[in-house]
């Protein structure tokens, strides 16, 4: 399978390159400085994109599956996730590539907690990030309205702890008496969407 990977160079997307890697797909790794991409394969190939460019639709040239893994620090307003899930998209349709596969953030679907530490976590999300929050909803709304087949994960706080492959998935709220998950296990359960339908149009939730 030919996977394109947007943002690729660190985090869950470098985790998610590396498992695709291992699984023997062609991979193409889009970042914007192609020098912090480390690995050499010969199944990948490591491209330089801007994903506020629309000749994000370059990269999407024959690939059967794309991967956004893309990630701001920063807290203030931002319009990062919304730009970039229309260039997408956009390529997408023009590029005749069916699935997108993308992370979001716990709190993009105003969910309600099952417990006080899920009630705690979201208070923080909505505290901290609100404005990464509203971004992720606008790209979470544009994907909906204009994507072929997408999968939307919402991300729970991310550690840097090793591939279990056993996590909790849930359509609605977030998994009760959660806190984290590991890149390497979202990585895990984002490449399993390039092909699984159980989750097709749905935005799960998964965590330990």
């Amino acid at each position: 399978m030919k996977v394109l990977i947007i943002g690729g160079s660190r985090g869950v997307g470098r985790c998610l390159l590396e498992r695709a890697l291992s699984q023997s797909h062609q991979v193409t790794a889009a970042v914007r400085n192609p020098a912090a991409v480390d690995i050499h394969h010969p199944q990948l190939h490591v491209v330089p994109c801007d994903i506020l460019d629309a000749a994000v639709t370059l990269a999407l040239v024959g690939q059967d599956v794309v991967f956004c893994t893309i990630g701001d620090k920063s807290r203030g307003p931002t319009t990062l996730y919304s730009r970039g899930a229309c260039n997408i998209v956009q390529g997408m349709q023009a590029q005749k590539v069916r699935r997108l596969v993308f992370l979001s953030n716990f709190g993009v679907l105003g969910e309600k907690a099952q417990d006080f530490r899920g009630a705690a976590l979201l208070l923080l999300v909505r505290c901290f990030i609100r404005p990464t929050l509203a971004d992720h909803r606008r790209a979470l709304e544009e994907i909906q309205d204009h994507a072929p087949e997408w999968v939307a994960v919402r991300l729970l706080p991310l550690t840097n702890g090793p591939w279990t492959g056993q996590y909790r998935v849930v359509v609605d709220g977030i998994p009760a008496k959660s806190s984290h998950i590991a890149r390497a296990d979202v990585a895990d359960f984002m490449m399993r969407q390039a092909m699984d339908d159980s989750y097709r149009y749905k935005a799960p939730a998964i965590a330990y």
